[in-house]
């Protein structure tokens, strides 16, 4: 009876209170309800402008649920594509494209984010004009998803359409300084 009491108890508390994180080689595998925090984190600094912080955030966790390991594979992406301390070169371009060009696939063509974020990867690997079609495809259609796609259009454009592009950037994020293109000056309001 004793025996069946001292079962009960380790079985008891190993169900009532799971671990937050499991040790697997040299990462760390998560919990579904820790994993969706950390994302949301890392998808909230990204947003934020916080480039650093968002791909600190993500490390090198390892998630069990494809969804989430597919939301976070994104931001790690954009972050490098963000970071403009990365060489592009003829190797890493055409990775990022087959990459968003895929999740466009998976997703489908209602989600403009993915059509946005696959012209900032079109524009990583030096092909202007495929990113220029997708972008003002998206404006004229009205459906720019955030700041970053007016960054990118702006960076491909010149003159007016260049200001006009980087005044929208600045209107809708939070932090202006993520507008200014490399080597160029912004426009002020």
């Amino acid at each position: 009876m004793r025996r069946l009491q001292v079962v009960a108890a380790v079985i008891a508390a190993s169900v009532a209170a799971p671990p937050v994180a499991y040790p697997c080689g040299n990462v760390v595998e998560l919990t579904r309800d820790e994993a969706i925090r950390l994302v949301a984190r890392a998808e909230k600094a990204l947003e934020a402008g916080q480039l650093t912080r968002a791909g600190s955030l993500l490390g090198r966790t390892r998630i069990r649920d494809d969804k989430l390991a597919a939301r976070a594979m994104d931001v790690r992406k954009l972050v490098w594509m963000r970071t403009r301390t990365h060489r592009v070169d003829e190797t890493n371009g055409p990775i990022m494209v087959a990459y968003f060009k895929r999740r466009v696939a998976e997703v489908g063509q209602a989600d403009v984010r993915f059509q946005a974020w696959l012209a900032e990867a079109y524009v990583a690997a030096g092909d202007d004009a495929a990113a220029r079609a997708i972008l003002v495809d998206l404006k004229r259609r009205d459906l720019m998803p955030d700041g970053y796609a007016y960054l990118t259009l702006a960076a491909l454009g010149d003159g007016e359409d260049r200001a006009v592009a980087l005044r929208a950037c600045e209107a809708r994020v939070r932090h202006t300084s993520a507008c200014a293109l490399p080597g160029k000056v912004t426009t002020k309001r």
